[in-house]
C-alpha cells in the first residue's frame, strides 16, 4: 500500500535525522575552527588548513612583506585580491610592495586602501609621509588625524609633526586649523602639549586667531590657559596683541555689573575662596547682579581681580558699594597697580555705608613700564576677627578722567 510505504519512508527519515543533524553540527563547528585558524593561527598553519582562503593569502602576503620578500608578498597579495577584491590588507601589501620600486604607481593603490578603511594604520602612515614629501599638508594631516584618533601612543610623534610644520611653514597652518576645528578627540591633549613646547606660543597664536571667527574656535577655558601661561611667562606685549586681535573679551573692564558674563581669565573676574573670605556673584532685588563679599577682617588677601590694559594717561576708577555688616573700618579696598613693577596707581578704601554709595578715585598710568594693570579688591588685616559683609556693583574705569 502506498500509505504503508510512505509511513516506512517517514520512519526511516526520522531514524536518519539525528545522524544528519550531528554531521551538520560537526561541519559548522569545523567551519568555526577554520575561521579562527585563518584569522589567528600562525600563517604556516593557516595555509595548511585553508590554502585557498583570501584571508590566509593576505596574511601570508603581509608576513612575506615584513620578512623582506617583496616579490612573494606582491604575488600573494594579487592572488588574494583575485578572490576578494575588497581585502584592504591585501591591497595595502600590494601597494607597499609596489612602492619599493615605484611610489607614484603605489600611491593610488594605498590611497584606495586608506579610503576603504580608516583603521588601516600602515596605509595611513605611508600616505602621511608621502603627502608631506609632496608638500600636501591637508592630505598629510588628514592621515595623521586618522592615526591619532585610534592610536594615542602615536600622539607624541604626530604632535611634533603638527607643531614643527606649523612653526616652520605657514602653508601648514590652514591644514592644522582644519583638523583642530573639527574637535578631534586629541584636541585638548595637543593644546596641552603646546604649553610646554618652545615653539608653542607661535602655534598657539595661529590657532587662536585662525579659528577665532569659526565654529571651532577655542572655548574660554582653552583660551584661558594660553592667556595665563603668557602672563606668567611675561609675554605681555604678545598677550596684549592676542587679546586685541581676537577681541576676547572686548576691550575695557569686563562685566563691571557682576552679571556673570563669561570671559577667559585673567581678563574676567577671578573670585577667590580662601579661609576668612568668601566672594560670590549674587542678585540684588533692585540692582540685579552684584558682588557679595564676606570676610573676617583678620588678614590681607585678594578677594576679586581682573587684568586690565589701560592706555597711558589719567583716568578714574568708580564703583558702588554697600557695607551691610561690620565696624567703622570696612577692611576692604580697591587697588589698581602696574603688572610689571607692582607700583600702585590708585587705592581706595571702601567706605562704611549701609546704603549704596558711589565712589570715585583718580589714577594716572605712566607712559612706559605699565602696559598692563591689576585691578583688585583686597581685604586688609585687623587686630581681631570681625565679621564684615559688603556688596559691590557698577565697577568701571574711564580714561581721561571722564565720567
Amino acid at each position: 500500500m502506498p500509505s504503508e510505504r510512505a509511513a516506512k519512508a517517514a520512519s526511516g527519515a526520522k531514524g536518519w535525522a539525528p545522524y544528519v543533524l550531528v554531521a551538520l553540527l560537526i561541519w559548522l563547528a569545523w567551519q568555526i575552527v577554520v575561521a579562527l585558524l585563518v584569522q589567528r593561527a600562525p600563517v604556516e598553519a593557516a595555509i595548511r588548513v585553508a590554502p585557498g582562503s583570501p584571508a590566509v593569502l593576505s596574511r601570508a602576503a603581509e608576513a612575506e612583506f615584513v620578512a623582506g620578500r617583496n616579490d612573494q608578498a606582491r604575488d600573494l597579495a594579487e592572488l588574494a585580491l583575485r578572490s576578494s577584491p575588497f581585502d584592504v590588507r591585501a591591497l595595502r601589501v600590494l601597494g607597499l610592495a609596489i612602492a619599493k620600486e615605484d611610489e607614484a604607481a603605489a600611491d593610488p593603490i594605498l590611497t584606495l586602501a586608506g579610503n576603504w578603511s580608516l583603521r588601516d594604520d600602515p596605509s595611513h602612515a605611508w600616505l602621511m609621509t608621502r603627502r608631506l614629501r609632496q608638500g600636501d599638508y591637508v592630505g598629510a594631516f588628514g592621515h595623521a588625524d586618522a592615526l591619532a584618533r585610534r592610536r594615542p601612543e602615536l600622539w607624541p610623534g604626530i604632535f611634533r609633526l603638527f607643531t614643527t610644520a606649523a612653526a616652520e611653514d605657514p602653508r601648514a597652518v590652514p591644514a592644522l586649523l582644519q583638523r583642530i576645528a573639527a574637535h578631534p578627540p586629541w584636541r585638548n591633549e595637543y593644546l596641552g602639549v603646546l604649553r610646554s613646547d618652545p615653539r608653542g606660543p607661535q602655534v598657539q597664536a595661529a590657532i587662536v586667531l585662525g579659528l577665532n571667527d569659526g565654529p571651532g574656535r577655542l572655548r574660554d577655558p582653552e583660551l584661558q590657559l594660553i592667556y595665563r601661561d603668557w602672563l606668567d611667562a611675561g609675554r605681555l606685549p604678545g598677550l596684549i596683541e592676542l587679546r586685541r586681535r581676537s577681541g576676547r573679551p572686548a576691550p575695557g573692564l569686563h562685566d563691571g555689573g557682576f552679571d556673570g558674563l563669561p570671559a577667559p581669565a585673567p581678563f574676567g573676574w577671578q573670585l577667590e575662596q580662601n579661609p576668612g573670605v568668601v566672594a560670590t556673584l549674587s542678585q540684588d532685588e533692585d540692582r540685579g547682579g552684584i558682588l557679595y563679599v564676606e570676610t573676617d577682617g583678620f588678614r590681607g588677601q585678594t578677594v576679586a581681580s581682573q587684568l586690565l590694559l589701560l592706555p597711558a594717561g589719567a583716568g578714574r576708577l568708580t564703583f558702588r558699594s554697600r557695607v551691610e555688616s561690620g565696624v567703622e573700618d570696612s577692611r576692604l579696598r580697591w587697588t589698581l597697580a602696574c603688572v610689571e613693577s607692582g607700583a600702585p596707581l590708585a587705592q581706595q578704601i571702601v567706605p562704611v555705608s549701609a546704603d549704596w554709595r558711589d565712589v570715585s578715585v583718580a589714577y594716572d598710568v605712566p607712559g612706559s613700564g605699565c602696559t598692563a594693570q591689576w585691578l583688585k579688591l583686597e581685604t586688609t588685616s585687623g587686630p581681631r576677627r570681625t565679621f564684615i559683609a559688603a556688596s559691590f556693583d557698577r565697577v568701571a574705569v574711564f580714561a581721561g578722567g571722564a565720567r
